[in-house]
């Protein structure tokens, strides 16, 4: 599990100062995080919104959610702040 925590905060941290979008992020000019997980379940749960302030160093919105389609296993998210 600490893989997983420090892997998540590291990859926030990198995307979100890069301010690289991908798909939807793109048209919906929302900063993203690539990360390890399933949409459907992970997308809301304390755990995420705690990688997701760790990684871009202060609280956000976690918007939404997509399954990360050439990445199986990993899901993007989609958040604002």
């Amino acid at each position: 599990m600490r893989k997983f925590q420090r892997a998540a905060v590291a990859a926030a941290s990198i995307l979100a100062f890069s301010g690289l979008g991908i798909g939807a992020a793109q048209a919906a000019e929302l900063p993203s995080v690539d990360t390890q997980g399933d949409a459907a379940t992970d997308c809301f749960t304390q755990e995420t919104q705690k990688l997701m302030d760790e990684g871009v160093g202060h609280h956000v919105t976690i918007v939404h959610c997509e399954r990360e389609p050439q990445s199986p296993g990993s899901m993007l998210v989609f958040y604002r702040g």
